[in-house]
Formats: structure tokens, C-alpha cells, sequence
């Protein structure tokens, strides 16, 4: 009777903490946006941490010296826009008048082909992208809302990243609280070395984006290839996402360059993938290799959970996440 009885709490127990586990899983299921958020700010805080850091050596207290990090970024950037705004909206507004044009030449060209399948499958896919930029200025009470929504989260999440860093290691404090009082000393260590790596990715990534606008911008424009800075900028946005982005962002340029001639299509594939090389033998050794150090299918992996589970932000987090989960998995082996 008594072994039975144990039985009987074991199992009960190990059901309780399995219907414990599962609620937590569907509640951080729930509130995954928020999460995205938090991971976002922290990813933030981690890059800008090491800048207040020096500051307040300098005798800058921290908040001031965040404050100052925030004014320098947002000068940067709003420089960059003055000066880049006017000609991106006039390559866009070009694109958009032209829109239909490229999409009947390339639609043409497709109907030349000898294979119906294949000739079906591109034309469908090709009027949905002229049909999407047909209806863009459609449904605008809802985009407006949409917009809205955006500014809303990035005040959120510099919000949360200046209080984060305005507090010397407030990012390790933070999760350190929340940590059960046996686990604080190993959470404290966790946390630095995550903050550290994920403070070297945020800065290689940022000098990956750069590299690839200035490579395609220029390589584009010398070879002919129509609205060379949108394509630029869609190119380095798209750097972001590991392995995937890249290959996404050269397909518009090259389909453009197909339709001024074959020469110049041919050339467009040259520098799409000259700056890619570059980037992987030349610029990812240096700046992402120890920062990161996932295995490439890992990475690859990742990006898709992440696509799945949050979209776009997602899979533009995945590969940090990824990494902080590394180093768990990688302590708890060697346990």
C-alpha cells in the first residue's frame, strides 16, 4: 500500500508540473509580442551599454550618458534621411509609374518561354506583384492604424532600453530578480556573457547592412541597373535575415537589370554576388564569426522558427535568441 501511495504522489506530481509547464508555454505563446519587444529593447540596451559604460567613466552619469547615446543615433539618422528622403521618393514614385511597364516586359518575356508550366507559375506570380502595387493605396485607415501601431512599439522598446541601461547592469539586475535565489550567481554569468554577445552582434549586423547598401548602391549604379539606392536599401534592410535575406534582396535587381538588357541582368548578378562574397570571406570573419558562432544550419533553423512563430521581427531575432539559447545548452552539456 505504501509503495502504491508513492507511486500515486509521484505521479501526480510530475502531472502537475507537466500541466504547469504546458500553461506557461501557452501563456508566453499569448504574449509573444511583448517578449519580441523586451528582446528588442535588450538587444538595444546591450549595443549602447558598453558606450554609457565609458561615459560614466568619464564622470557622465549614466542617464545623461544614455540621453546623449539616444540624441548622437537619432542625429545620425535623421541626417542620413534628409539627405536620402528626396531621392528614394523620386526612384519610388518613378518605380510606381513604371510599375506596369516592367511588369508587362517581364510578362512578355515569360510568354516567350517554351515550358507552359513554368510559364503559368511566374505570370501568376508576376500579377500578383503588379496587382499588389496597384491596390497599395487601398485599405489607408487600416495602414494608418498599422503605422501608428509601429511608432507605438519603438517608442515602447527605447523606452524600456534607456531604463535598462540609465541602471549600472540594470539588464543583469532585471533578470537576476526574477531568477530563483539558488540560480542568481549562474544567471548573473549568463547574463554578461549573453549581453556580450548580443551587444557584438547588433554592431557587426549594423556594419554588415552598411557594407551591403554602399557595395550594391555603387555596383548597380555603375552597371545601369534602374533605381540603384532602392534597391540598395532593400538589399541591406534584408541583411538582417542570415543566408535567406540576401538572396531575396537580389532578385528584384537582377529582374530589372534583365529587362534594360541581358548584358545588364548579367552584370547585376556579377555585383550581387561579388558583394556577397565579400561580405561572407572578408567582413563576416571579422566582425560576426565571434560573435555569434552558430553553425549555419542552426542559424538557418532558427530564422524559421522564429518566421513561424513572429513573422518578420521573428526571424530578425531568431539568430540572437538562438545564440542566448546556445550558451544554456552549451553550460548545461558540460554539466
Amino acid at each position: 500500500m505504501e509503495t502504491q501511495s508513492k507511486k500515486v504522489e509521484i505521479s501526480t506530481s510530475i502531472v502537475l508540473k507537466t500541466i504547469v509547464i504546458l500553461l506557461g508555454v501557452w501563456f508566453l505563446f499569448l504574449v509573444r509580442d511583448i517578449i519580441i519587444l523586451l528582446f528588442i529593447a535588450v538587444i538595444i540596451a546591450a549595443s549602447i551599454d558598453p558606450a554609457v559604460d565609458y561615459l560614466q567613466k568619464k564622470k557622465v552619469p549614466r542617464s545623461a550618458g544614455a540621453m546623449l547615446i539616444y540624441v548622437i543615433l537619432f542625429s545620425i539618422l535623421a541626417l542620413i534621411i534628409s539627405f536620402m528622403v528626396p531621392s528614394i521618393v523620386n526612384q519610388f514614385h518613378d518605380f510606381s509609374q513604371n510599375s506596369s511597364q516592367y511588369f508587362g516586359d517581364f510578362g512578355g518575356a515569360i510568354n516567350s518561354s517554351q515550358n507552359s508550366g513554368i510559364n503559368r507559375i511566374i505570370q501568376g506570380i508576376a500579377n500578383n506583384i503588379e496587382s499588389s502595387f496597384t491596390n497599395i493605396s487601398k485599405n489607408i485607415f487600416s495602414k494608418t492604424l498599422g503605422v501608428f501601431s509601429g511608432l507605438l512599439s519603438v517608442v515602447v522598446v527605447f523606452s524600456m532600453a534607456f531604463y535598462m541601461v540609465m541602471e549600472e547592469s540594470g539588464i543583469k539586475k532585471f533578470i537576476v530578480s526574477i531568477m530563483p535565489e539558488k540560480n542568481k550567481t549562474y544567471a548573473a554569468s549568463l547574463t554578461d556573457r549573453i549581453e556580450g554577445k548580443i551587444g557584438k552582434w547588433m554592431l557587426g549586423q549594423l556594419f554588415l547592412m552598411l557594407v551591403i547598401f554602399v557595395l550594391d548602391f555603387i555596383g548597380l549604379y555603375l552597371v545601369g541597373v534602374p533605381y540603384p539606392l532602392l534597391l540598395a536599401i532593400f538589399a541591406g534592410i534584408l541583411e538582417v535575415v542570415p543566408y535567406v535575406g540576401p538572396i531575396i534582396s537580389a532578385v528584384p535587381g537582377i529582374i530589372l537589370g534583365f529587362l534594360v538588357s541581358p548584358t545588364v541582368g548579367m552584370l547585376a548578378f556579377v555585383v550581387y554576388l561579388i558583394a556577397q562574397q565579400f561580405e561572407s570571406h572578408v567582413v563576416i570573419p571579422l566582425t560576426m564569426k565571434k560573435a555569434v558562432g552558430l553553425n549555419p544550419v542552426v542559424t538557418i533553423v532558427a530564422i524559421l522558427i522564429g518566421f513561424k512563430l513572429a513573422g518578420v521581427l521573428g526571424a530578425i531575432i531568431s539568430v540572437p535568441a538562438a545564440t542566448a539559447v546556445s550558451l544554456v545548452v552549451n553550460d548545461l552539456m558540460e554539466k
